[in-house]
């Protein structure tokens, strides 16, 4: 049953003295239908993080999740409890809802696993990662999980550690098996698990202990990326964003991509490499997340959206769509819309 309604985006930005233990978000699908409780569920993520697209581990299976989150100062801090499934910030999220928040994502019960860049980290028992909102990302939970979600402004962690080190923190884990990361996780995990009320000093000095122990956590622990490696992360964003930007075009290869750039070929298979796909792997990957937005967002035909998104024509598509989703695309709508 719904416990609260998600909060409103002033929330964020409320005075502190305005601030209290009341949750500004509180939700639990567990009494809700399939549908109603994944609707409910991407409603809760976008008002109390940012817009994501999710990825659910088992489509046709009752959804169950809890959230609740509060204010502590200027920080959002909040316990998730989940089924598995995957929340993903693409570039098509970021334009539609820009943010430049942090997000600390602290497993104290089953295991995830986080990317973003280059980076790709296993989270579990107390270690957490750091995703920046700004850029693109993905949050899996493998199993069911319980996780700690602190939100904190940009200027938290910009404003304490080297541009150096704000490039290498997203993507990269904190172990918290001692030092300040211990102290972080432990301290978050009670900040997390309890209703205090506090003043509007408190709660900012509270939130201003919670920020010292993990940038002193992730100093620790993080090692700068080299001027080699921001390099390259710089080049794989131009890539991805000129792919993009040419999303619906079928002929476009990755040679043209390499030709616009500036690039070879095959630099432009080692940028992919480092995470682990390939540019065609990655393309169809951000095709298919369109395509299940336009099913279930917009009137578009199945052919329609085939064109739209660069695929050779509607059997081509609903193949490789059936490939991911073990539906065709018009089985998935109406799965998840009631309609044809």
């Amino acid at each position: 049953m719904t416990v609260g309604a998600p909060m409103d985006d002033s929330e964020c930005t409320a005075p502190a003295a305005a601030r209290t233990a009341k949750p500004s978000v509180a939700l639990s699908t567990r009494a809700l239908e399939s549908t109603e409780s994944r609707t409910a569920w991407a409603g809760a993520l976008d008002a109390t993080y940012c817009e994501m697209d999710i990825d659910w581990a088992q489509e046709r299976e009752p959804f169950r999740a809890d959230i609740v989150a509060r204010q502590v100062g200027d920080l959002s801090v909040s316990v998730v409890r989940a089924d598995p499934h995957a929340v993903v910030r693409s570039p098509a999220t970021i334009s539609s809802d820009p943010s430049d928040d942090y997000l600390l994502c602290l497993i104290t019960r089953g295991t995830a696993t986080i990317s973003q860049g280059e980076g790709s980290i296993t989270v579990d028992k107390g270690s957490f990662g750091i995703v920046d909102t700004a850029r693109p990302f993905t949050v899996a939970g493998i199993t069911e999980f319980h996780q700690v979600v602190v939100r904190t402004p940009r200027a938290h962690l910009d404003g304490r550690l080297s541009a150096a080190m704000v490039d290498a923190v997203p993507g990269r884990l904190i172990s918290a098996d001692g030092g300040a990361a211990r102290i972080a996780s432990r301290l978050l995990v009670d900040i997390a698990g309890r209703d205090d009320s506090y003043s509007a000093g408190s709660s900012l000095t509270i939130a201003a202990a919670v920020v010292d122990l993990v940038v002193a956590a992730v100093t620790d622990q993080v090692t700068p990326l080299s001027a080699t490696e921001r390099a390259h992360v710089a080049d794989l964003a131009l890539v991805q964003r000129a792919m993009l930007d040419r999303l619906a075009d079928p002929e476009y290869a990755i040679a043209d991509v390499a030709a616009q750039l500036g690039m070879s070929v095959r630099y432009v298979h080692k940028l992919f490499e480092s995470t682990g796909t390939t540019p065609r792997a990655w393309l169809y990957q951000r095709r298919l997340d369109r395509a299940v937005t336009m099913l279930l967002q917009t009137p578009r035909s199945v052919a329609e959206i085939a064109v739209h998104l660069g695929f050779r024509d509607a059997s081509h598509f609903s193949r490789v769509f059936r490939r991911r989703f073990t539906a065709s695309p018009a089985q998935f709508r109406a799965a998840n819309t009631g309609t044809d």
